[in-house]
């Protein structure tokens, strides 16, 4: 194939697209204060996007004219959904692990939006296992969906489930719907609509609409809605369609003519769907590239970065490891402050080694147990809280030396957090960087799921202030957490708990 490097399976090197830096020195130890009392950091010859640089090689990057808008509460991501469904006049493009057995209205607009305009087209990506699992009523996402591909047909309503090939054969039979998760999922969140881009972490149910707290945030241009349309419709070529069938199920899922099913033949699906992805980003790198010198500013750069380990693509792993050495390399000669969040605290061995050797100032925002959505769960999965409350005890042991890397835990009640994502403040009180997306920053996001997320430079001071100021929204429902509360809150867990910690760390 044309520049198109093959994967190799039984010696799986994973496809890299971002270089990165290696060199490392000492950490400096400058003083620890909160992200919302954050003075001015001190000069820098450097701009933000001349740090950034080198971020943008071997990456598709979009510069944006258009004023992003940055949404705060879910209730604000619910209307942005239904008024981009309401006024779509080509396409609706949605990817999430799932939809809600009760989202009966959403898929009622769905439906309308259709009956209205007889040119509008519908693609719907969501995870094959999780958009499968049936709930008390016997409902799920492709049994909610099929009625609308029965209605207006597969040119214009494409429902596709994609499958892990980690779990196949007997293993498939063996293990029971939820437990089968754990495996690999497709986690992408991206919701357009015409020209419009929603980009999240949060899925497309009631609780994310209501009292689950994520990041969501809209982006229009042409370019970037295409690629995103691109990706989906790649990623539907190696995954199974919903389509008119069993009547007890409600659908029938069936794959593309000449694509390997991936439960039953997973290497020659790995194969093939790696050579998919790999066709798509190098056609998109290719077409959406920049040169340095043309890069100002005043440019408001939004870099879309996709993982699929298990398929043997390592982009937004590269990319990830490429911002760690900047920040790291930067914050050796100026004063600089990052913020990351995920719903748990699980971040990669990776991730915590490069924040526990970075000279840069970091706060980890993550779910206080109480705002964990596995808080009030039954049986075994009750005790996922405690469990992430030893991981988060350990790290802050390991990070006892640093006096300015602080674990902050959000807490509002009634509430559950499931945002995540990246804020960069290198010598500024604004952020010069964010990253928003699916990737939670640990073990699955990296190996197990199919991950995306957008890391946005702003070209504005408005940008960044409402980048900012959703940082500090979601810090106001936060607190610092001390390691002698967490060794507190840790100190009567069983031992078999402890034991589970290598599954928890891979597997949730």
């Amino acid at each position: 194939m044309n520049g198109i490097r093959r994967l190799v399976l039984q010696n799986v090197r994973p496809r890299t697209l971002c270089a990165h830096y290696s060199a490392r020195a000492a950490p400096q130890r400058p003083k620890q204060t909160r992200l919302s009392a954050q003075s001015n950091l001190g000069p820098s010859a450097m701009s933000a996007h001349q740090v950034f640089a080198p971020l943008t090689k071997g990456c598709p990057v979009f510069k944006i004219s258009q004023p992003i808008t940055v949404l705060r509460e879910p209730q604000q991501f619910y209307k942005q959904l239904i008024h981009g469904i309401k006024h779509a006049q080509r396409h609706i493009c949605l990817s999430s692990l799932y939809i809600g057995s009760e989202e009966t209205e959403l898929v009622a607009e769905l439906k309308n939006a259709l009956a209205r305009n007889t040119k509008l087209q519908v693609r719907v990506l969501l995870d094959c296992l999780r958009g499968t699992r049936t709930d008390s009523a016997g409902m799920s996402s492709a049994a909610l969906l099929a009625p609308l591909v029965q209605q207006f047909g597969e040119e214009r309503v494409q429902v596709f489930m994609y499958h892990t090939p980690a779990l196949s054969g007997l293993s498939k039979q063996a293990w029971p719907q939820r437990y089968n998760e754990t495996f690999g999922l497709q986690h992408i969140k991206a919701y357009i609509f015409d020209d419009d881009v929603i980009i999240s972490g949060a899925n497309l149910s009631r609780d994310y609409f209501t009292n689950r707290q994520d990041r969501y945030m809209r982006i229009s241009d042409p370019q970037f809605s295409d690629y995103f349309v691109r990706l989906v419709s790649t990623i539907g070529q190696f995954s199974f369609r919903v389509l008119n069938g069993d009547q007890a199920a409600g659908y029938k899922l069936e794959m593309a003519d000449g694509v390997a099913d991936p439960t039953r033949d997973p290497r020659e699906f790995v194969r093939e769907a790696n050579e998919l992805m790999a066709q798509f980003l190098h056609r998109a790198e290719i077409e959406h590239a920049v040169e340095a010198g043309s890069i100002s500013e005043h440019d408001t750069l939004a870099i879309p970065t996709v993982q699929m380990r298990q398929l043997g693509i390592t982009q937004d792993e590269s990319h990830m490891r490429e911002f760690f050495e900047l920040v790291h390399a930067f914050a050796r000669n100026y004063k600089s402050r990052s913020l990351m969040a995920s719903a748990y605290f699980n971040f990669s061995d990776q991730y915590k080694r490069s924040v526990l050797d970075s000279a840069s100032r970091w706060d980890l925002l993550v779910a206080s147990p109480q705002a964990n959505g596995f808080y009030t769960a039954q049986g075994i999965s009750q005790y996922i809280p405690d469990m992430y409350s030893i991981i988060e005890h350990e790290f802050a042991h390991m990070a006892r030396a640093r006096n300015d890397i602080s674990i902050e835990e959000y807490m509002r009640d009634g509430w559950t957090f499931h945002g995540k994502g990246v804020w960069s403040y290198l010598n500024q009180p604004l952020p010069q960087l964010t990253m928003i997306g699916s990737p939670n920053y640990g073990y699955r996001s990296i190996y197990r799921d199919l991950e995306a997320q957008v890391t946005v430079v702003p070209g504005n001071t408005q940008l960044q202030k409402d980048i900012h100021q959703e940082a500090l929204g979601l810090l106001a429902h936060s607190k610092i957490v001390s390691q002698d509360e967490l060794k507190q809150r840790t100190r009567g867990s069983p031992l078999w708990l402890r034991g589970l910690k290598p599954f928890v760390m891979k597997k949730m």
